[in-house]
């Protein structure tokens, strides 16, 4: 992961034509997804603690029941220029342990390069870069494409065994 103000950044969406998963549950007990997904991010993706981050936690008892809705964005660094972000979101509703519950994830690899010095913004430098890019690093870039779709799916997968659990 790259930390300059100024930065070449390359998106792939393991999921090019509709960028997130989505995953609806209508049943017993919803509010059970909340541990099994933090359980996911960390056996799926292998990321510490420390890269999980719940950017909003919200769960309201009200009359009718409780309503939640909880969003994480998680990163696993591969090497100094390409990490994997997953951001995840889980909101529900339950009433007397029957509700629904809606989950999507959207997973993306990311590859930075730095452009803050002169030297990084001389065109010398950027076709030698390129050059880099072209013959080493896509190969790289591809290994981690493809293990970044496999652990989304296994991600997927564990979802909705547990959800099949619930039923």
């Amino acid at each position: 992961m790259v930390w300059a103000a100024t930065k070449i950044s390359i998106w792939d969406d393991v999921y090019p034509t509709f960028k997130s998963i989505s995953i609806e549950y209508k049943g017993k007990n919803p509010h059970l997804i909340y541990k099994k997904i933090n359980e996911l991010i960390r056996s799926d993706f292998h990321v510490p603690e420390g890269c999980i981050q719940e950017k909003e936690y919200t769960w309201n008892k009200t009359e009718k029941g409780e309503e939640f809705k909880v969003e994480w964005e998680t990163t696993k660094v591969l090497d100094d220029f390409s990490f994997i972000k997953i951001e995840i979101r889980l909101s529900g509703f339950m009433s007397e342990g029957v509700g629904k519950a809606s989950i999507g994830f959207r997973p993306t690899l990311i590859t930075e390069y730095p452009q803050d010095t002169f030297w990084q913004q001389n065109i010398l430098y950027e076709m030698l870069r390129r050059l880099w890019h072209n013959i080493f690093y896509s190969k790289k870039r591809n290994e981690y494409f493809d293990m970044t779709k496999t652990m989304a799916e296994r991600f997927e997968r564990g979802i909705k065994d547990f959800i099949e659990e619930l039923r």
